[in-house]
């Protein structure tokens, strides 16, 4: 126990000493009066403790009277510098002639303090002159392009420094750039890196989006090991600089299955770098995902089919250009409707404009009966689900059916009211897919970018200015990562996310939970658009099997699921059974991982952060330094279920 305590209080000391150190190197120029004029008296208590004779005094009386021979003269010839070195060594003779002379005293104390209130004097008006005339040298310098190409100038000079090497680095680069830092934050260090808050000088070619666009010259002047990010800051004149030593998405993600049972409910995607799920609200909002090939679009896609699927007032309609309908095929058994060729893609947007117009009208007859207005097509209230339009590849859409860019812009602006959202993916995210007009890709609200090969391309997702606002999907460098913008906070800034990867398995199990099969295993077909509303029209009626099958009993099967009555996917049933089995003591994310869950915290952290949100694991306890998670919720038993023979009465659920 003792040993315990002195190394608890070493480590208290050495912190404290080393707090101290980063503090006076920091404030050294502001410091060095004081710590000149406190050696100095330190040193003469010193020789009075060691004995002082005649011969001593004869020497400060000598040094003394020296120095004040050269103020005299100096005043005397009106030489300043000469005046004031003088002036300034009889002060310091006679303060260490007094220190020696006296010892530790109230009249060397006395001499101490007037010897640095006259160092002050002397040295504040100097060194607030020379970093004035230093920032305006290099503010000149930046606006009046002193710098030839930004390069070769001498960034070694002393001044240009920091608290820690990864500041002197960042303030030498950023000279070398042609644009010193007015200021630099401390920096902080994290678990992948490090990153800091640059504030910029005024200038003509100073702000934080111009230091964007030079990103990669940048890192090349810093030359430290990780990965470069940049983004504007609070203000336009404040640039937030990370450098990520370690990749924390480097890894996949694995699926964790359908969180939802409402379209009206948040939406998981993916993780960020911190571990925490991010995801957008389906409902009302249009969504553009985009990206080169072979970035993950189709996993992004998957991901929200497999939770709108899931969805008990939602229906999927889609719309696949490829031959087979290969990417959103499979999901035919989830869907109300699947459009392969261009007749069909226009017979579908056929039914939707239908759609829209008798729900328009719906709730026009209740507000003239109810004398409320009604606004917004509410799933839950209006009897009729939300369609949510699903479109792979809509470039080649556009350039099978060019007529169909107009059309589709116009149903964008008039369909979220009536709970109809589109999401669109495509490869060229080039202004023809939008029909030539601006306006039609402002109406995603939710924009998801993954990795492309040009940086025009991340303008042509996010708006103009993205790119040089940090926006750089040209730096996502795996399949998965992707940045996503919309209304919500948390996507506003431009940060680097990775999505969750559902497996072939993964959407095989899902589509045989949530797909309507005949008794004979033969996929329903939706009914043709007719009628309205109450005789099995567009979004009033059921989907009808052609020709009508004969339905039989299903068979029962048990499978395991959770509090909710959901299933629990295979892939997460050997996470929730060790729960369970851990019992009050909890499981942590290592217990998880050294048991063979999974391969890596990040496929355990997305299910169990999940859980903690609905209420059925606690993650308030800890053990050392690694949060507990106990499983709260009753125990989960097998409940007899089978698959849907169809989605009857899919429309009015």
């Amino acid at each position: 126990m003792k040993d315990t305590r002195l190394r608890r209080t070493a480590a208290a000391v050495a912190g404290a000493s080393v707090a101290v150190c980063r503090f006076c190197g920091r404030l050294r120029y502001e410091l060095a009066p004081a710590a000149a004029t406190f050696g100095l008296t330190a040193m003469s208590w010193w020789h009075h403790a060691t004995g002082i004779g005649w011969p001593d005094h004869t020497v400060y009386g000598l040094v003394t009277a020296a120095t004040g021979a050269l103020c005299a003269k100096g005043l005397e010839h009106k030489n300043t510098k000469a005046a004031a070195v003088g002036l300034g060594g009889t002060v310091m003779s006679v303060d260490a002639w007094l220190g020696a002379a006296l010892g530790p005293s109230v009249p060397s104390a006395i001499a101490t303090g007037v010897t640095m209130i006259g160092a002050y004097g002397l040295y504040v008006p100097w060194l607030v002159k020379s970093r004035h005339d230093r920032m305006n040298l290099q503010i000149k310098a930046a606006k009046n392009g002193g710098l030839p190409n930004s390069m070769g100038i001498n960034v070694g000079t002393p001044g240009v420094t920091g608290d820690t090497q990864e500041e002197t680095a960042l303030r030498r680069a950023l000279v070398a750039l042609g644009i010193p830092a007015q200021d630099v934050s401390r920096i902080v260090f994290t678990e992948t890196g490090w990153n800091s808050v640059v504030t910029l000088p005024p200038g003509k070619n100073t702000s934080a989006a111009v230091v964007i666009s030079k990103q990669k010259q940048l890192a090349a002047n810093l030359d430290l090991p990780g990965t470069l990010r940049l983004r504007v800051g609070e203000r336009e004149n404040q640039l937030l600089v990370q450098m990520q030593v370690r990749d924390p998405l480097a890894e996949t993600i694995e699926w964790p299955g359908p969180s939802m049972t409402s379209c009206t409910e948040w939406l998981p995607l993916g993780l960020s770098p911190d571990g925490t799920p991010f995801g957008y609200h389906p409902l009302y909002n249009h969504v553009l995902v985009a990206g080169a090939t072979d970035n993950g679009k189709s996993g992004v896609l998957n991901v929200i089919l497999g939770n709108l699927a899931a969805c008990q007032d939602a229906e999927v309609l889609l719309v696949d250009m490829k031959p087979g309908a290969v990417e959103l095929g499979p999901w035919e058994s989830c869907s109300l409707a699947l459009a392969d060729s261009v007749d069909r893609a226009k017979a579908l947007f056929t039914m939707v404009r239908q759609e829209i117009k008798e729900r328009g009208e719906l709730m026009s007859q209740w507000r003239r009966e109810t004398g409320v207005p009604v606004r917004k097509w509410d799933p839950a209230k209006h009897g009729r689900p939300a369609w949510f339009i699903v479109i792979d590849e809509l470039a080649e859409l556009i350039r099978r059916a060019p007529d169909l860019a107009k059309e589709l812009e116009s149903l964008k602006q008039l369909a979220r009211f009536a709970a109809i959202m589109f999401v669109e993916a495509t490869q060229s995210p080039s202004a023809k897919v939008f029909g030539d007009s601006t306006d039609a890709r402002q109406q995603y609200q939710v924009r998801i970018g993954l990795g492309v090969t040009e940086p025009t391309a991340t303008n042509l997702i996010f708006g103009v200015g993205a790119h040089g606002e940090g926006w750089r999907l040209d730096l996502l460098n795996l399949p998965g990562k992707l940045m996503i913008a919309s209304r919500d906070n948390a996507h506003k800034a431009p940060l680097e996310r990775r999505a969750y990867y559902p497996t072939d398995e993964d959407i095989a199990a899902t589509i045989a939970e949530f797909g309507g099969v005949s008794a004979d295993g033969t996929l329903l077909e939706p009914t043709a658009p007719a009628g309205g509303p109450g005789d099995g029209g567009p979004g009033g009626g059921s989907p009808a099997p052609t020709p009508e099958p004969t339905l039989g009993r299903p068979r029962l099967r048990a499978v395991p699921t959770f509090p909710d009555g959901s299933r629990i996917p295979d892939n997460r049933l050997a996470l929730w059974e060790a729960l369970q089995k851990a019992g009050p003591e909890g499981l942590t994310l290592q217990d998880a991982v050294a048991q063979g869950i999974a391969g890596h915290r990040t496929s355990v952290q997305g299910p169990v952060s999940q859980w903690v949100t609905k209420g059925w694991v606690d993650d308030t306890g800890t053990r050392g330094r690694a949060k507990v998670y106990v499983l709260t919720a009753p125990e989960h038993t097998p409940t007899s279920t089978a698959p849907p023979l169809e989605k009857e009465n899919a429309l009015a659920r």
